[in-house]
């Protein structure tokens, strides 16, 4: 799972340097197939968010996932992170973001104490199911026209 989190770290790393913002992104693990990568823009209104976080979740139920990592860019600090989440439990980084002259610092590991509960509960458990509603809300919203972008990871 940390080769995962690095993994992503270094690429929100070359996002912020290419001057682009980082849009929040779950890469999702399922095992023995390849993967999945949402990108899902996280608003400040805290009842969409939470709508946007349960569709990764309910995302996750649905193709079985096994582990994911969450990154995304924080204001404060002012940050790149990513935390990787499995059954086993959970790991995070991040790279301070210096913004005159751009650049990245050095990579801090998180403690558990650090990383809160509010993304590792993403993880459903293994014999979550998704409701019809859902699913047709699913496929709305990660579907070829829907309004978040997914890919397969190869």
């Amino acid at each position: 799972m940390r080769d995962l989190v690095l993994d992503e770290l270094r690429f929100s790393a070359a996002v912020i340097l290419s001057r682009e913002e980082v849009v929040p992104r779950f890469r999702i693990e399922v095992k023995g197939e390849p993967g999945y990568m949402l990108f899902v823009p996280l608003p400040d209104d805290l009842k969409e968010r939470n709508w946007r976080m349960s569709l990764v979740s309910a995302f996750m139920a649905w193709k079985g996932a096994d582990a994911f990592v969450m990154s995304t860019e924080l204001m404060e600090p002012d940050a790149a992170v990513s935390v990787g989440v499995n059954r086993g439990g959970a790991v995070a980084a991040l790279r301070p973001i210096l913004r005159k002259p751009l650049s990245v610092g050095a990579i801090e590991w998180l403690d558990r104490t650090q990383i809160g509960d509010e993304v590792p509960s993403l993880l459903p458990p293994r014999s979550a199911s998704v409701s019809a509603s859902m699913l047709a809300d699913l496929e709305q919203v990660f579907g070829p026209q829907g309004a978040f972008r997914m890919e397969r990871v190869q």
